[in-house]
């Protein structure tokens, strides 16, 4: 008879955890404004979605506007991995937006990211306005960049990279506002059907 071996879980450091509850609370809040929108739902309703009190909340969190600025950071982290990861190889230009696009789709899906999407405007600080524009502006650029290596190289048609980016850009987050995992469309179709529209609309065929 073999003898079954429990495995441990891993010991998590303060940092760890804190992190863990924190992506459990935006996730919360996410759900609220999604459902309630952004200036309907008070922190008493993300404290009761997440079962803890506002106390408890506000040693993650600054107030309310804090929530959507570390939503962003999360996208930022995740997208900017993304283009670092897919720039990092030696493929060519429409192979690397392939990827990148894939990889975005399956971001933007995410409840966290799609909050940050559908509320990103709304931003009442200044400097916090300001830094989020600058993100979105890099984002853009790295992308301009790769349909730019597409062109060099010549497996993307000659085009104005700066449209491309923002109609795709267009394209992609709006995906955010409809797409549910539960729903009829299943992610790999999904996947597919951006993929066929946009890559095939951009692909220099000889």
């Amino acid at each position: 008879m073999i003898k079954k071996v429990k495995l441990s879980k891993p010991v998590l450091n303060r940092d760890e955890k804190r992190q863990l509850k924190l992506d459990a609370i935006l996730r919360h809040a996410a759900a609220a404004f999604m459902d309630k929108g952004y200036y309907k739902t008070s922190l008493d309703d993300i404290a009761r979605r997440h079962k803890v009190t506002k106390p408890t909340l506000y040693y993650y969190i600054k107030n309310k506007e804090d929530i959507l600025i570390k939503c962003e950071k999360v996208a930022s982290t995740r997208i900017k991995g993304l283009l670092d990861a897919v720039t990092a190889t030696d493929e060519s230009g429409f192979v690397q937006l392939q990827n990148f696009i894939e990889g975005y789709v399956e971001i933007v899906t995410d409840d966290i990211i799609r909050c940050h999407i559908r509320h990103r405007g709304q931003r009442e600080d200044p400097a916090a306005r300001e830094a989020s524009l600058k993100m979105h502006r890099e984002i853009e650029h790295r992308v301009r960049e790769i349909l730019g290596r597409g062109v060099k190289d010549g497996s993307i048609r000659d085009c104005n990279s700066t449209i491309i980016a923002i109609l795709l850009f267009d394209a992609l987050n709006g995906i955010s506002a409809w797409y549910r995992d539960e729903g009829d469309v299943n992610h790999e179709e999904l996947v597919a059907q951006v993929l066929l529209i946009v890559t095939e609309g951009v692909k220099n065929k000889p």
